[in-house]
């Protein structure tokens, strides 16, 4: 269904080629209050989500992939599926392996100061996150789609791009598979040059099952611009439970710097040597929604 009709080169391989990311430092984004939960599932369908207030977009790939999405190279494929009972019977299969690291979908949207996006997210059982890899992702910049692309280990200057990336997230030192959700992030007060991690404020973390189902939805709240506002925050939540609230982001410095990109991707950095096409790893996705404010579970 859609309503309307998140890195290397941008022709073929994704925003996040390489680099181990740091953690924040103290003048860095901190946890704040905790944002509420969404609850695991409710009794609204899709097409109800999609009538919520402030939704932009809708796409359950009931009739397709649409025209809405912008088709950037990789293994993109429509499968039989569904990631709820009862709501459609077809999703999105993101593959990636050999020479392909990144299979991606993209939408842009009218400019915005807030913006979430909710999906159903389904990692294969034997996906291999022991090289690290990238999810979702919602940023912006002034041409987009492409000005928030290619541009790994480059600090934004606060008026050319900003991402917010959803992901499995794991330590490059550490072999986590398949890993937990977390936040990937390019902001202007970001500690080093590669991109920033951000993981659960919860105990359990957001751990990723391989091969069920989890609803996700994140978001992020551009700072007032100007030279010194650090007042940006960005959030998460899994199955409907809120785990994190961090603030103190300085997204960008200029007011004509807004929220504009989603980019449904699946990138692997096979460090260790990639997989054969018959051992994709693969991600399927359903049910996305991007909104001006969060949405929920089906």
């Amino acid at each position: 269904m859609n309503r309307n009709a998140l890195l290397l080169l941008a022709s073929s391989l994704s925003l996040f080629a390489c680099g181990g990311g740091s953690t924040t430092n103290p003048s860095s984004p901190q946890v704040a209050s905790a944002p509420s939960n969404l609850g695991s599932s409710n009794t609204k369908t899709f097409t109800e989500l999609c009538a919520s207030p402030g939704v932009l977009f809708c796409e359950d790939f009931e009739q397709g992939i649409s025209n809405s999405w912008i088709r950037d190279g990789g293994d993109v494929k429509l499968v039989s599926g569904q990631a709820k009972n009862n709501e459609g019977n077809n999703v999105v299969e993101l593959r990636t392996y050999e020479n392909i690291r990144s299979s991606k979908l993209l939408y842009t949207f009218s400019n915005q100061n807030e913006a979430y996006v909710r999906y159903d997210v389904q990692y294969a059982a034997d996906y291999d996150n022991s090289d690290g890899s990238h999810g979702p992702v919602l940023g912006g910049s002034q041409s987009p789609p492409w000005g928030m692309m290619g541009v790994a280990g480059k600090v934004p200057n606060g008026s050319d791009f900003f991402v917010l990336n959803h992901e499995p997230v794991r330590e490059f030192s550490v072999k986590s598979i398949p890993g937990e959700f977390g936040f990937y992030a390019y902001f202007v007060n970001m500690s080093g040059r590669w991109g920033n991690f951000f993981t659960s404020t919860l105990n359990p973390k957001a751990i990723i099952t391989p091969g069920q189902w989890h609803c996700v939805e994140f978001g992020l709240r551009l700072n007032t611009a100007g030279a010194n506002n650090r007042d940006g925050k960005a959030f998460f939540w899994v199955d409907g439970i809120a785990h994190g609230d961090f603030d103190n982001f300085q997204w960008r410095t200029s007011p004509n710097l807004m929220i504009n990109t989603l980019m449904l991707d699946s990138y692997n950095h096979f460090l260790g040597g990639t997989r054969p096409a018959s051992r994709s790893n693969r991600v399927r996705y359903d049910n996305v929604i991007i909104s001006t404010q969060p949405v929920g579970c089906l």
